[in-house]
């Protein structure tokens, strides 16, 4: 009689309940929402939507565009052409990683809005910087290191002695790049594109607070359930869920239609004949001047939170710097109040998603059939569906009680804001742990087994412990995104889960920006901080 392994049974069942619970389920429900009304889905032919719908595509086709040419310049920069300090720039470049969205935005509006700090030094009236200018140049700042990084390790990869082989033929620089180099890259760049499209599609932060007259859906969304009109706001959510989940399978369609790249033998020879004795002045003089863009923003959000409260409304910044920003804070009764829920509730989501995700890579290693291969692509959903989306599913799925929340009503309690950040973080940490058990040698587990040990023995002794500088990495990025978020927090949070970044709004809100700029310098340095340790412990 064929034993019987509970571990998978239990994991199996555990994962079940969440998918359907909190993917399939939402889903289902938001769909349902949005045909509440029969006129519901003509009013997405109205002139508005359909503006708005085109601007979320054309944003984020100009962001890939973009982010590209950013991304691939410095990748290869980095890669083949010689400067001193490159490990220090190559760090350097990668800042805009740290910055949560929210203090990103805000920082760029204490640079250069109307009131910025710039404002002050250069002509009136020589720029404005709002609209469609301003949400392109905080999109590019935040996703170009996507590209950067993708890039990067795209050249890195390639067979340098065929480009060897095209000087030696007396091809340029620009031939070899345009020729050999940029269509091997081209799954990178794919890759690179998938995201950045994702996130540009989702995002909010900047549209919310630059976009004015410019409408575009995660707004949309925003202002319908504000509104409460939550069939209006449920179709808007389909719209752009069918909008990004099209664009997922596209992409993944293209990327399966290119044949397969060249491969290196062996280990690769480092391609440096690109003037290893000789300084690129050129490439040294672009990475500073592109270091000093990106420090800016940081150096204005912290300049604002030493200055006296409503000092952008002076003619002049000709004031002393203080602390009196920071001992304000302090000498609020709710100060450490949203701190407090983002620690909480990022670390509930830790909890949550490292549980689900490593139950899920267990149960998908090396397992191909059609019921993993179905769980692989709903678990990997999240990955295409926008935090507004993903907020708007569990306000209508959960605004009561149902088996799914153990009879509870969730909105409006603690409990969603964790919910939300485990839906979002879970595709990526599942994929990076399915490909750390997939790099464990089967071969110890296999000779466990047969000395007698269970499977909950080899799971514990040997798997986990291999797996563990993979979960430490997967849980930092879980906290990194969720302890910042800001897109579903704003639609979730209530009185008293206000999280730092919601806090952050309100008090832009209040026009008080020092008291906002104290509380992102302070929200900028600890997801820092975290990265720092991530980096330290990669």
């Amino acid at each position: 009689m064929k034993k019987i392994h509970f571990l998978p049974i239990v994991l199996g069942f555990f994962v079940l309940f969440f998918v359907v619970g909190y993917l399939v389920y939402p889903l289902f429900q938001l769909v349902s929402a949005s045909f509440a009304e029969n006129d519901v889905y003509t009013q997405l032919l109205s002139s508005n939507i359909l503006r708005s719908g085109f601007n979320s595509i054309l944003l984020s086709t100009i962001t890939i565009v973009g982010c590209a040419i950013i991304g691939v310049y410095f990748a290869y920069i980095f890669q083949y052409t010689h400067f001193r300090f490159k490990s220090f720039f190559s760090t350097l470049i990668l800042l805009p990683i740290s910055i949560p969205p929210m203090v990103g935005v805000m920082a760029f509006l204490f640079l250069l809005g109307e009131n910025g700090l710039l404002s002050k030094v250069l002509p009136p009236e020589s720029f404005s910087f709002d609209g469609w200018k301003a949400i392109i140049f905080i999109h590019l700042y935040s996703f170009y290191p996507l590209f950067f990084l993708f890039a990067d390790t795209g050249f890195k990869n390639l067979d340098n002695h065929v480009i060897e082989a095209a000087y030696t033929l007396g091809a340029s620089k620009w031939k070899t790049f345009y020729s050999i180099m940029l269509p091997q890259i081209i799954p990178s760049i794919i890759g690179a594109s998938l995201l950045v499209f994702m996130a540009s599609m989702a995002s909010f932060s900047a549209p919310f607070i630059f976009g004015g007259s410019d409408r575009f859906l995660t707004t949309e969304i925003y202002y319908a359930k504000v509104n409460g009109d939550y069939a209006l706001s449920a179709a808007l959510s389909v719209l752009l869920t069918s909008i990004s989940v099209a664009f997922l399978f596209l992409s993944r369609w293209y990327r399966n239609r290119q044949p397969l790249q060249g491969k290196i033998k062996g280990t690769g020879k480092k391609y440096v004949s690109f003037d290893k004795e000789k300084t690129n002045y050129f490439s040294l003089f672009s990475v500073i001047l592109f270091a000093i863009f990106l420090f800016l923003p940081i150096l204005a959000l912290f300049t604002l939170a030493l200055l006296p409260e409503h000092a952008l409304m002076q003619s002049s910044l000709s004031y002393d710097f203080s602390f009196d920003n920071f001992r304000q804070l302090l000498g609020k009764e709710d100060f450490l109040l949203p701190f407090f829920n983002s620690l909480k509730s990022s670390l509930v989501a830790i909890i949550f998603t490292t549980t689900i995700a490593m139950s899920a890579a267990y149960l998908l290693r090396d397992k191909k059939n059609s019921v993993t291969s179905a769980l692989e692509v709903i678990i990997s959903l999240p990955y295409s569906i926008p935090g507004t989306v993903i907020a708007i599913c569990l306000i209508i799925s959960y605004n009561v009680a149902n088996p799914f929340a153990f009879n509870q009503v969730l909105v409006g309690t603690f409990w969603i804001l964790p919910i939300a950040y485990t839906i979002r973080n879970l595709p990526v940490l599942t994929q990076s742990l399915i490909a750390g058990l997939r790099g464990i040698d089967t071969s110890v587990e296999e000779a466990a087994a047969t000395l007698g040990a269970g499977k909950i023995k080899i799971f514990s002794a040997i798997t986990f412990p291999l797996l563990v500088p993979s979960l430490i990495q997967g849980a930092l990025l879980v906290f990194i995104n969720a302890f910042g978020e800001f897109v579903a927090t704003i639609l979730l949070y209530g009185v008293e889960t206000k999280t730092i970044s919601v806090e952050i709004y309100s008090q832009l809100r209040l026009d008080n920006n020092g008291l906002a700029a104290s509380y992102g310098v302070i929200l900028f340095l600890g997801v820092l901080f975290v990265v720092f340790l991530s980096r330290k412990n990669s």
